[in-house]
C-alpha cells in the first residue's frame, strides 16, 4: 500500500454502505462539490466529512468489484480519500468533474495495488454487475443459469479479459459514470472505450455461452 496509506484522516471513516457517525457528514445539502473540495483543501473537516458521505459508497461499490473481496475493498477506499484529503488543493475544475477526479484516484489505488502483488480476478456476483447497457445491451449475460454458477462462470470470463477492457465494464457497469465520464477517467477516448466495452461483453457472452448449452 501506498505510504499515504498510514496518514490519519482528519475524521472517523464509515464503513462504505452504512450510515455514517460523523454528525458533519450531514452537512449543507445545498453545497457543490466544488464548494466542498475547496474546502477540504482549505483544511475544512466538515467540508470532507459530506464529501466522503457524498462519494465512498459509488466509490466503494467499484473498488469492490475490482478487488474481489470486502476487506481489500475498504482498505482501498481508505487509501482513495486519503489521496482525496492530501491532494484537494490540486483539484482543477477546468480539467473535469471533481465526482471523475475522485473515480480516477480509486482506478489509480486499484491498478497500483493489482500490479503490485497481482491479486486473482474478482468473484463477482451477477446480480450486483448488471452488464445489460442500455439499448445496445438489453439482455443480461447467462441470464439461464443459476446464481451460483452464474457467479463463477462470470469470475472466470472476467478473469481471461485485458485489464483495460474488464476496468471499463465495471466502471460502466456499476451505474456510476457515463462513457463520457469514463474517459475522464482513464484518458482514453470515449469511442475507444464504447469499442472496448462491447468487445468485452461480447467476450463474456461468448465465454458464457458453453455453459448456457450444458445447463
Amino acid at each position: 500500500m501506498d505510504a499515504t496509506a498510514s496518514y490519519a484522516l482528519p475524521l472517523p471513516l464509515p464503513v462504505a454502505g452504512r450510515a455514517s457517525s460523523t454528525a458533519a457528514a450531514e452537512g449543507p445539502p445545498a453545497a457543490t462539490d466544488l464548494e466542498l473540495i475547496e474546502g477540504a483543501a482549505g483544511g475544512d473537516t466538515d467540508a470532507f466529512a459530506v464529501l466522503y458521505a457524498r462519494y465512498s459508497r459509488p466509490v466503494f461499490a467499484v473498488l469492490l468489484r475490482l478487488a474481489g473481496r470486502r476487506a481489500l475493498a475498504e482498505d482501498w477506499l481508505q487509501e482513495t480519500f486519503v489521496r482525496v484529503w492530501l491532494a484537494a488543493s490540486t483539484h482543477d475544475p477546468a480539467r473535469g468533474a471533481l465526482r471523475s477526479w475522485i473515480f480516477k484516484i480509486a482506478l489509480n489505488v486499484a491498478r497500483s495495488e493489482l500490479a503490485r502483488k497481482r491479486h486473482s480476478a474478482p468473484h463477482l456476483p451477477l446480480d450486483e454487475l448488471d452488464l445489460a447497457d442500455g439499448e445496445a445491451l438489453e439482455s443480461r449475460l447467462a441470464e439461464d443459469l443459476d446464481g451460483d454458477r452464474r457467479a463463477r462462470a462470470l469470475a472466470q470470463a472476467l478473469a481471461r479479459l485485458p485489464d483495460f477492457m474488464r476496468e471499463v465494464v465495471v466502471l460502466r457497469c456499476s451505474r456510476e459514470l457515463s462513457f463520457a465520464q469514463i474517459a475522464e477517467v482513464t484518458g482514453a477516448p470515449e469511442g475507444t472505450l464504447k469499442s472496448r466495452f462491447h468487445r468485452a461483453v461480447a467476450a463474456l457472452r461468448a465465454a458464457l455461452a458453453p455453459a448456457r448449452r450444458s445447463r
